[in-house]
């Protein structure tokens, strides 16, 4: 995403003036030493939570522009952005790129609960930058309704949890960032956030709570005794906001893209027929996709199937991808795969979607309600993309890419491993002329949308939560 050395003003900024890693705050007189009467508030912007969404808007017609039908050749010699598609919903022609770095801005992410009955954890790494290794930050989680456990979590990140039933965690709680819950928190062990602590109901006893930063709690709220707070307590009100966007207007519309895709292919100039695995019979069948924009009709069949893919790639199916045998990505040094599904994705046996030092170059959007079961034999590769459907998995599972799900299950422990590299695959994606804070039509190059334009971020709330705004004016994963 950015050179170390960019990281210097990490944490949010507090006016919508340039970054100033100096200060970053604003006074105002408000109450008492601990938030009461005559106190001197410190205030800071809050991550995302009040920047501006858009409201609702009618589904415009498909587009039918000159970019959706770059030649072959053209897209492959990267004349143009990576894929081109029509999306009723995101208002007009898409780049693919611009979705992957909007919708992978989380490890996990959820539109309803988050179920992980053993422990949960994220870390991050950039395979975009050589040499770079896994930490424990960069990686967030996001749920708009409710987090169930009956473990610990280990979490490399912010963490938002935005339903009102409370979090029990059978152990110990590990937040890399700041972290949000709309209702009460309790665990075990001890909880230890690394940046601010946002916590709307009540924190009973723990082993310890230790936030490196500030509390905020609303009055009359308990708090365990065994605590200690780097900064200030403050005991103003707040809400959170759901952090996934899962709006009617923010759900990519798969089936529109595929649809598109059916009538503007490269399919005639390599020969490939559109039921070419639908279905595969017998010992199985390995094809190759070079550069370009193919379609299919369904995926299916019960032997083993191999996509290799040598280039910029995009598959567009328009059924279910449904193998019963294994079911495997192989990608060649210059390999990326965009792989849309607007049916469902229902692969049976295991197998392999991409490179795991790689990950950023997967991605996997499934319009389907159906389950999407991961399974693979040493941990699942992808970004994963299924807003109307429940991400699930066998037992234990290790994901090498990120998790956007409509409910997201794990009867075992979850580990995800994000690689970062996925916020900049929109590099060959055209500048949009307007955008929208948040919205659908969003900023490329790291750059924020503030009054309807690409401009540099002066706070984190230009830059939408997760991501913040460093001191070269560019939006970026929270990073220490």
């Amino acid at each position: 995403m950015r050179p170390i050395a960019a990281l210097v003003c990490a944490f949010p900024l507090l006016t919508l003036s340039a970054c100033d890693c100096g200060g970053g705050e604003r006074r105002r007189d408000a109450g008492g030493g601990d938030g009461g009467a005559d106190a001197t508030v410190v205030e800071r912007d809050v991550p995302g939570l009040d920047a501006p969404r858009p409201p609702p808007i009618d589904a415009p017609i498909l587009p039918d522009t000159p970019d959706a039908y770059l030649t072959r050749e053209e897209f492959c010699m990267g004349r143009g952005p990576a894929v081109i598609v029509g999306d009723a919903t995101m208002m007009t022609e898409t780049c693919a790129g611009s979705i992957a770095s909007r919708v992978f801005d989380h490890a996990i992410c959820s539109c309803d609960d988050t179920n992980v009955v053993g422990y949960l954890r994220t870390a991050s790494f950039d395979s975009g930058v050589p040499g770079t290794s896994e930490d424990g930050f960069g990686a967030p989680v996001g749920v708009n309704a409710d987090y169930l456990t009956g473990g610990y979590a280990d979490i490399g990140g912010t963490m938002v949890v935005a339903g009102t039933s409370g979090v029990s965690f059978v152990g110990y709680l590990r937040v890399g960032g700041d972290a949000f819950f709309a209702d009460d928190v309790s665990a075990i062990g001890r909880i230890d956030v690394a940046r601010d602590l946002w916590i709307r109901g009540n924190l009973p006893l723990t082993v310890g709570l230790y936030v490196t930063r500030d509390l905020h709690q609303p009055a009359g709220r308990t708090l365990s005794p065994i605590n200690d707070i780097g900064g200030s307590r403050y005991t103003g009100t707040f809400t959170v906001p759901p952090p996934c966007r899962c709006g009617a207007s923010d759900i990519v519309d798969i089936a529109s893209i595929v649809a598109t895709a059916s009538r503007v292919n490269d399919n005639a100039s390599v020969g490939l027929v559109a039921n070419e695995l639908d279905p595969v019979i017998g010992l199985g069948r390995e094809i190759t996709l070079p550069c370009g924009r193919f379609y299919l009709t369904g995926i299916s069949g019960l032997g083993d199937i191999t996509l290799r893919v040598d280039g910029r790639t995009a598959l567009f199916v328009q059924g279910d991808v449904n193998a019963l045998g294994a079911f495997d990505i192989d990608l060649g040094p210059g390999g990326e795969l965009d792989l849309f599904i607007a049916g469902n994705l229902l692969s049976i046996g295991a197998g392999s979607y991409g490179d795991r030092a790689r990950p950023a170059r997967t991605r996997i959007y499934v319009g389907g309600t159906g389950d999407v079961t991961l399974v693979g034999a040493s941990g699942f590769v992808g970004n994963v993309y299924a807003p109307r459907a429940r991400i699930t998995a066998p037992g234990a599972t290790t994901v090498y890419g990120s998790l956007f799900g409509q409910r997201i299950d794990m009867p075992g422990y979850l580990d995800v491993r994000y690689d970062r590299a996925i916020l900049d695959v929109d590099v060959d994606c055209p500048p949009p002329t307007e955008c929208e804070p948040c919205g659908g039509t969003g900023c490329t190059d790291d750059r924020a949308c503030v009054g309807g334009m690409c401009v540099g971020c002066g706070s984190d709330a230009d830059c939408c939560a997760p991501l913040v705004c460093y001191g070269d004016g560019t939006c970026g994963p929270l990073l220490f």
